[in-house]
């Protein structure tokens, strides 16, 4: 196994430094996992609104035409 000159590992601190503001695949899964948390919230709040409104419509037009 061969040593690594003191370039070499300067080269790669540098390089190791540089990406530290990228994403990692467990920020990635985290937020993803949030975002699907929160459009499954949004979802099934807008089906009962939904279903609120249209039974809300449903009773005012038999009550009119009833």
């Amino acid at each position: 196994m061969t040593a690594l000159s003191v370039e070499d590992r300067d080269r790669i601190s540098r390089l190791e430094g540089a990406y530290a503001h990228l994403a990692t695949k467990a920020d990635l899964y985290k937020a993803i996992g949030d975002l699907e948390t929160r459009l499954t919230k949004w979802i099934v709040g807008l089906m009962l609104g939904s279903v609120s409104v249209a039974v809300a419509i449903a009773v005012a037009v038999d009550r009119l035409a009833g």
